[in-house]
């Protein structure tokens, strides 16, 4: 399972350091947006991660940025790619995740968000965003968002239609430190309106031992982060939360492998629980 999984990430990590070079924008975003990892499955949660890789293809230049800039969390959540398809496996459930980089265009956003296609990020000026011309923002829009929410919305579309149960739930990770603050907690769970799973889970995770936990941090939704939930599980009335596990916790295959269990365990604790509650 570790080397399937391994390999399976491997695909959308973008290993080659690139030289920079003028963006060819009418022919640079040709692959699909979006992979499917048990589009069948039946468990009850749908996962999400629209931060899965930090791909750039050739024709961007790498935005600008060094080989060291692309490697950083201001590209992808490092870990999570691995963590949600150990979880994939171990809940039967549906795994939708991007397969370029935020950097380009980032899918937990409103098209219209300024930070849709940041010009900036975490204190790193992004050469190849900064006064994009509309019709290459538009074509991110049309060849990066569109397709990958299409195929979110026709996934939970066909498990409604079918009368299977589901829950959405995105898998993140964040940094131990941002702007000079340091972040305590080993994990975070983030909601809104419907608590129900978060509360659940919350209570789950903090009978675990040794767990700092965040509730809505280390971000919330004021922080614009919940598009996705809000447009694939809110809008249609279904349970979700957004789970984010500090990455320095996510260092290797079997530290994403403990807490692919501990998630497990958590999430199953919570399904149960407001099964019994409804």
């Amino acid at each position: 399972m570790k080397h399937r999984c391994n390999n399976y990430y491997n695909r959308f990590s973008g290993n080659t350091a690139i030289a920079p070079q003028p963006a060819k924008t009418e022919v640079a975003l040709n692959d699909s947006p979006v992979a499917v990892l048990n589009l069948h499955g039946r468990g009850p949660i749908v996962l999400i991660c629209e931060h899965a890789s930090r791909f750039i293809p050739d024709s961007f230049g790498a935005l600008g940025l060094s080989p060291q800039d692309q490697l950083r969390h201001i590209a992808w959540d490092i870990g999570a790619l691995e963590l949600a398809s150990d979880l994939s496996g171990m809940l039967d459930a549906p795994l939708v995740h991007a397969t370029y980089s935020r950097l380009l265009l980032d899918l937990n956003r409103p098209i219209g968000a300024t930070d849709s296609i940041v010009e900036t990020s975490e204190g790193t000026v992004i050469p190849g965003n900064v006064g994009m011309d509309p019709s290459q923002r538009e074509l991110r829009q049309q060849r990066i968002y569109a397709p990958f929410h299409a195929e979110l919305d026709a996934l939970v579309d066909r498990r409604i239609a079918s009368g299977l149960p589901t829950c959405v739930v995105s898998i993140h990770s964040f940094t131990p430190r941002y702007h000079g603050f340091d972040r305590p907690w080993h994990v975070g769970v983030i909601s809104r309106n419907d608590r129900s799973l978060a509360d659940a889970l919350l209570a789950a995770l903090r009978a675990e031992p040794g767990l700092c936990i965040g509730d809505n941090l280390p971000y919330g939704p004021q922080d614009g982060v919940y598009h996705s939930l809000e447009r694939h599980g809110e809008a249609r009335g279904l349970r979700g939360a957004m789970i984010e596990v500090r990455n320095d916790l996510l260092d290797d295959a079997d530290s994403r492998k403990r807490w692919a269990q501990t998630l497990r365990r958590t999430l199953e604790s919570a399904l149960r629980e407001i099964a019994t509650t409804r």
